[in-house]
């Protein structure tokens, strides 16, 4: 692939991620000043019938949603860019460092030009502070755990087997994201909108990293991949 063949794939997938954040900023502000009712409080309710405020579901919601926090991320951030410096892969460090900062940045931006309140039709079975779109702990995760996957699959070169790290992180974090709705303390849009935009950002940052890492396929995160660094 040629270089301005590249270029043109990031520049095209890079205004597609900007337009889908777009539409769900659109989406989520009818919802957040009342001129769309009815789908999220409906399944708010429809899970807290189900799921109650005790029980085996939202016991095992506490304890997957930790897995989400601020604290976990930035500790699996942290040892998976030990893990690449012992390794001497700079740039694999540089790739999930930028991930999650970048990200980070801009989930708190859109918290505040959203500002969209937390659901108060049900109880909120976990204590939370800031605005509720969209979902920090699925946003977070969707670009930590995404990020981290790519590069432990990139790292072995790829193939069948590896592909399971990545089914491994995406099932986790819709598992985080779904218990954020379990506790009560999201909206399930804020939910989705966080699992798109963090996966968005995950896939933009991907693809920009693949074009300057240079050497090897620039493919990037098909079975083919092979990055070549020093030893």
């Amino acid at each position: 692939m040629t270089r301005t063949a590249v270029l043109a794939q990031i520049l095209t997938k890079a205004a597609l991620v900007a337009f889908g954040g777009g539409l769900l900023l659109v989406v989520a502000s009818l919802f957040a000043t009342g001129r769309v009712t009815g789908f999220d409080p409906s399944i708010l309710l429809w899970m807290r019938k189900h799921t109650g405020d005790h029980g085996w579901v939202v016991a095992i919601a506490r304890v997957v949603t930790v897995m989400g926090d601020n604290a976990t991320l930035w500790i699996a951030t942290a040892v998976a860019i030990g893990v690449c410096a012992i390794r001497r892969r700079w740039q694999w460090c540089a790739y999930l460092a930028g991930t999650t900062a970048g990200g980070a940045v801009i989930i708190s931006a859109i918290k505040a030009a959203v500002n969209r309140p937390r659901p108060m039709i049900v109880s909120h079975l976990v204590d939370v502070q800031t605005a509720s779109f969209p979902s920090g702990h699925a946003m977070d995760s969707a670009f930590v755990y995404g990020s981290i996957a790519i590069a432990i699959v990139a790292g072995a070169g790829g193939g069948r087997r590896w592909d399971l790290v990545v089914v491994a992180a995406m099932l986790l974090v819709f598992a985080i994201g779904a218990s954020r709705i379990v506790l009560g303390v999201h909206w399930p849009t804020d939910v989705a909108a966080g699992w798109a935009i963090g996966l968005g950002w995950t896939a933009t940052v991907t693809q920009v990293f693949a074009r300057r890492i240079g050497g090897g396929s620039r493919t990037f995160g098909t079975r083919t991949l092979r990055v070549s660094e020093p030893k």
